[in-house]
């Protein structure tokens, strides 16, 4: 408990700072734009392309926490969407089953996850940053495309949806460090330093970021449907894949730690993207984010202590 406290209660004072910047006004919408983007395009790649390329890579690979994380997720999916059908909100069921299943690796759970378990866990975050959003967004996309469009052509959207992930500078980053770790071809110093460097940046500016896109969004109404989200996100996941990874997978702890407590992150910032590309949802998506987040450090904290006995 102390341990993990140490970790995420000063990253919760950062998320906090960032949402006072940006409600008092001393941090424009326009900065946080560019500090989120120097962080995607930038400070996280050269975290992961230093993690890969320093990463000791198991043998054999768990595939199943891959399966236990994601079928977890496809089943929260499938709640949330169906939900939302049910109280008569069809326009937001791509949002319902998305939310609640996409979690934060990539701007939180990278950083939280190395500095809680260490450099071990390099390979199964990469595992995750690698099939989150090829696998939920483009299942949101399809759904979301198929309700827009009427008929359209949603399959065409989601290829799409995937081949943009691919190219991501995230998805670069891991393909290149991985390069290097198996040819043993080394990373010249002053590459590996200049990496460093930035991936040192990762989770102040991370945690900073997240602070000040909660403050631009709109946190008003919706507040009972969105903590139907956030629970889902931040309890359910975790218990659906702590069950999957001990009864159905049968994980070994050094993969069981990282696979529930990833589970246990808050929602992702992208899926608010989402809900402005799709103009639908965004209040949902806003207040449930927010909820999410607040939560968090009891639910990583659980997830923590649950997974490690």
């Amino acid at each position: 408990m102390t341990l993990i406290f140490q970790i995420v209660l000063p990253m919760f004072v950062l998320v906090a700072l960032g949402f006072y910047a940006g409600k008092s006004g001393n941090f424009s919408n326009t900065a946080a734009q560019g500090l989120s983007r120097f962080l995607g395009i930038y400070a996280l790649p050269a975290l992961l392309f230093a993690a890969m390329a320093k990463a000791k890579i198991p043998d054999p690979i768990e595939w199943g926490f891959v399966a236990a994380f994601f079928v977890a997720a496809f089943i929260i999916f499938g709640l949330g969407a169906a939900w939302m059908l049910s109280i008569r909100r069809r326009d937001e069921a791509a949002i319902g089953g998305f939310a609640p299943s996409f979690s934060s690796i990539g701007l939180l759970g990278a950083p939280i996850l190395m500095d809680a378990y260490g450099s071990s866990v390099a390979i199964p975050v990469m595992l995750l940053i690698l099939f989150q959003s090829p696998l939920l967004f483009t299942t949101a996309t399809m759904i979301a495309e198929a309700q827009r469009t009427a008929g359209g052509r949603p399959v065409v959207a989601a290829v799409n949806a995937v081949k943009a992930t691919l190219l991501s500078p995230m998805i670069l980053s891991i393909v290149v460090g991985m390069g290097f770790n198996l040819s043993g071809v080394h990373v010249p110093d002053a590459v590996m330093k200049a990496a460093d460097y930035a991936a040192a940046t990762v989770l102040p500016c991370a945690c900073f970021t997240l602070g000040t896109s909660l403050s631009f969004g709109k946190l008003s109404g919706k507040f009972g449907q969105a903590l139907v989200l956030a629970v889902m996100k931040t309890v359910l996941h975790p218990v659906l894949t702590w069950v999957l990874a001990v009864e159905v997978f049968h994980l070994p702890p050094d993969w069981l730690a990282p696979a529930v407590t990833a589970a246990a992150l808050p929602i992702g910032v992208n899926v608010y993207a989402f809900a402005e590309r799709y103009q639908t949802g965004r209040e949902l998506v806003s207040m449930s984010l927010l909820l999410s987040t607040l939560m968090s450090p009891i639910s990583i904290s659980v997830a923590f202590m649950v997974a490690m006995g």
